[in-house]
């Protein structure tokens, strides 16, 4: 609880501290700059996951970032794709008990890079190797790491898919936020359980932004 926390305040303080960074860089790159700006909390979760990381001597998540195996590449496919599905199923719902959820607008990433190839490799970098491990140690590594000697396989799913969610209700807002991204957070808590490898949920997460939209 106190790393999802920490999480949110350091999210909130990536906005301040990187915001004026990315608006230069789209300036002076427009497209690039853009797609970061869509990743500005994330630096916070880094440097949350650094600063317990560097605490807890002897400890390193990074040691589960491994090539994934079949079941890995199984995950990698349905945590982006079940949660689509739990998406489109929950929504029409909503209404039903007060509730609302606006989909994400403009144009899927994978279509700005169809049209503009020159941001292809930057894009795909910032994605997958910088902006989604950075959340996905903290939330799927630490997070969830740190809850196994208190609690069972199937409350560290749950518990850390929650706190995941918890996480975006204070950073995208409202019950609905929660409620969402709550379901991807215990898909991809549940394929880092089962896989014990940290690339399955960084994949799946950069390969829904790439897809989808962001969460």
């Amino acid at each position: 609880m106190a790393l999802t926390a920490l999480g949110v305040i350091a999210a909130f303080a990536s906005v301040i501290v990187v915001d004026p960074l990315f608006g230069t860089i789209r300036t002076e790159w427009g497209l690039l700059g853009e797609l970061l700006e869509s990743y500005i909390v994330q630096p916070g979760f880094g440097l949350v996951a650094a600063c317990y990381i560097w605490w807890r001597d002897g400890y390193n998540p990074l040691d589960r970032i491994q090539t994934p195996s079949l079941e890995g590449i199984a995950w990698i496919g349905f945590i982006p794709i079940g949660y689509e599905m739990a998406v489109r199923a929950v929504t029409p719902v909503l209404p039903m008990v007060g509730l609302s959820h606006s989909t994400h607008g403009g144009t899927a990433t994978w279509r700005v890079f169809l049209d503009h190839p020159e941001i292809i490799v930057p894009g795909l970098v910032i994605m997958f190797a910088v902006m989604a491990p950075m959340e996905e140690i903290l939330y799927r590594g630490v997070v969830h790491d740190a809850l196994e000697p208190a609690i069972g396989s199937l409350g560290r799913v749950l518990i850390g898919g929650l706190l995941f969610g918890g996480m975006h209700l204070f950073l995208s807002g409202g019950v609905v936020s929660l409620l969402l991204t709550s379901i991807f957070g215990v898909l991809a808590a549940g394929g880092y359980e089962r896989t014990e490898n940290l690339t399955v949920p960084i994949i799946a997460h950069a390969g829904h932004w790439l897809m989808f939209t962001p969460i």
